[in-house]
């Protein structure tokens, strides 16, 4: 029964030249994938930023268009004093694109700077059920 157990680590083994070497490389190893993160990090930095103005940009454009639409609806319904209309639908004429234009603008805006969650799902379908009691109850 030999006596000699084998060496694991090749660094006990060698001379100092082959463990400088292989130091350095994975050295040098360590400040590539240093270095990768970084270029990631600022990747995604730039890319939060680009959604961001993507969605205030959007959110602008909806609300430009929906004031348009609730704008052209008011002109081609009430004329003057003349109601072309039943009162329901001219109230609806007026409050959908209102509604419109804060649900997409409140969504795009928690989408870009805080992100959706799961209870924001739950939340919101609680906010429409409540609505829709109010508006039946009232």
């Amino acid at each position: 029964m030999p006596d000699e157990i084998p060496k694991i680590d090749p660094d006990l083994d060698g001379d100092e030249a082959t463990r400088n070497i292989r130091r350095e490389n994975i050295e040098f190893e360590q400040l590539e994938a240093e270095a990768a993160f970084k270029r990631m990090a600022h990747r995604e930095v730039g890319q939060r930023f680009y959604i961001r103005w993507v969605a205030v940009v959007t959110g602008v454009v909806v609300t430009i268009g929906m004031a348009f639409v609730l704008w052209h609806s008011v002109h081609n319904i009430f004329i003057g004093p003349v109601t072309f209309v039943g009162p329901a639908l001219s109230v609806a004429m007026i409050v959908t694109p209102i509604f419109s234009i804060t649900s997409i603008t409140v969504a795009l805006f928690v989408g870009a700077f805080r992100k959706f969650e799961e209870k924001d799902l739950e939340s919101i379908g609680n906010g429409i059920v409540g609505a829709a009691n109010y508006v039946r109850s009232g």
